[in-house]
């Protein structure tokens, strides 16, 4: 599992502080969890258009599999 911290890039060009947590990636595509606080996020803003800024300088587009306040399940692969 892959482990760390990044931002969370929304549409609008919000930026959120986050912790994540990928499982093992198929090819260039990563499957995991965000931990971050999207409670005073417009709920409508999380269906596309997301980017993850790695701390380790990795840039991922992605997806929403399932949200909630705090907690994601997310796909994507490098911008």
């Amino acid at each position: 599992m892959d482990t760390g911290k990044g931002t969370l890039v929304l549409p609008n060009g919000r930026r959120l502080p986050l912790l994540y947590k990928f499982g093992a990636d198929q090819g260039d595509t990563r499957t995991g969890y965000l931990l971050c606080d999207t409670s005073k996020v417009d709920p409508a803003i999380l269906g596309s258009g997301m980017h993850v800024l790695c701390d380790d300088g990795t840039d991922l587009v992605i997806g929403m599999v399932q949200s909630g306040d705090r907690f994601h399940i997310v796909t994507g692969r490098p911008a």
